[in-house]
């Protein structure tokens, strides 16, 4: 459990417009702190509040998001179903399975939405799986922005040198052909 530090917070958020954001999703929340930093946006602001969900596998950090009063909504990301699609999914989820994690959040974010992800370097380095591969895949195809970063964990509450990508991906806006729709634009021809 690697929680996110402040100054990669900061990078993070400055990825996205949060005037435009209303519903959010935070797989792998641990304590909170991206939601924390956000919440700190929308009282700054004051404009409008947040649907924030998050998701943590973890019993005892669960318990600490609960005691922040942030929504927990399920405790494994993997197994998270829902309809409900996100304008912002941002996350640090586990190095071990960052791929998927990512894969899954992919399909989280509604069109015209954003995905901002913390990832091991090596996940995008190294394509050496299939999940990795399409990844890189789905980032080609949206035109996704990968920063590295050293030492970004350096000073953190738990410290560790790893190199990390930052990934950022727009989704466009995607309006889905409507059967109906295509039915009446016959009818009236």
């Amino acid at each position: 459990y690697y929680p996110t530090p402040a100054s990669l917070i900061r990078e993070m958020l400055k990825r996205v417009d949060l005037d435009t954001v209303k519903t959010i999703l935070e797989p792998s929340a641990g304590k909170g702190n991206i939601i924390k930093a956000i919440r700190k946006h929308e009282e700054g602001y004051n404009r409008h509040k947040f649907d924030i969900d998050t998701v943590e596998v973890s019993p005892e950090l669960r318990h600490i998001l609960k005691g922040e009063n942030i929504r927990v909504v399920h405790d494994d990301f993997l197994t998270f179903h829902t309809l409900k699609r996100y304008d912002l999914v941002i996350m640090n989820p586990p190095f071990s399975a960052a791929d998927r994690h990512v894969l899954k959040a992919f399909d989280m974010v509604r069109g015209g939405g954003t995905l901002i992800a913390v990832v091991n370097a090596e996940t995008v380095r190294n394509p050496s799986t299939n999940a990795r591969k399409e990844v890189l895949q789905r980032l080609a195809a949206f035109d996704g922005e990968i920063t590295y970063i050293q030492n970004a964990f350096s000073h953190a509450e738990n410290a560790s040198n790893v190199e990390i990508a930052l990934i950022t991906v727009k989704i466009p806006e995607h309006n889905p052909d409507s059967f109906i729709l295509d039915y009446m634009r016959k009818a009236q021809e």
